[in-house]
């Protein structure tokens, strides 16, 4: 039986990748961290995001991470106390390279099958004083199984770096002393 939004969304991938770190906060501290932590608050994605553009992409170090990510492409697929989910298809023939589409919501991302794709989703949980991130992809065909398969050996370790650092960043802002007054 499925204990997570993420199982039910994604109860199969290809690849998958967890990271995990304690959090001394309340969860809705914890969650609300997810969405607020800023670019300055994960400086090794910053860095590889200039380093990779060779300079030419800039982020605002005030700008939430989340809100970055969800603003190129990426959808809320599920939200609640303890869960959040985030999500995208992308198309892998695209003349471009991997084009993100938005991700049809709920049960219709999970029943997406449509050839040439991979979807992908990740979470934040927050269970037990832990708060873990799991991403997942599948794709559609075999086709699009190898184009991610080599694109993961290339991302697979920048990937699980970034997700540490914003674990971390995360953590940093939950576990902040609450100021009251003024």
């Amino acid at each position: 039986m499925s204990d997570t939004a993420l199982d039910r969304l994604l109860p199969r991938w290809d690849h998958r990748e967890r990271h995990a770190t304690a959090v001394r906060a309340p969860r809705e501290r914890v969650l609300r961290a997810v969405e607020e932590t800023r670019w300055r608050e994960v400086p090794f994605c910053h860095a590889l995001l200039l380093i990779g553009s060779l300079g030419t992409k800039r982020t605002k170090s005030e700008e939430p991470f989340l809100g970055a990510m969800t603003g190129g492409g990426f959808t809320e697929l599920h939200r609640d106390e303890s869960e959040l989910v985030i999500g995208a298809v992308v198309a892998v023939e695209d003349p471009k390279g991997p084009a993100l589409l938005a991700a049809p919501p709920g049960e219709s991302f999970r029943a997406f099958d449509r050839p040439g794709y991979y979807k992908v989703a990740f979470n934040f949980r927050h269970d037990k004083g832990e708060l873990t991130t799991e991403t997942r992809v599948v794709s559609t065909d075999e086709r699009a199984r190898r184009a991610f398969a080599r694109y993961w050996l290339l991302i697979r370790l920048p990937s699980g770096l970034i997700r540490r650092d914003w674990l971390h960043g995360i953590r940093r802002r939950a576990e902040l002393p609450v100021r009251t007054g003024p």
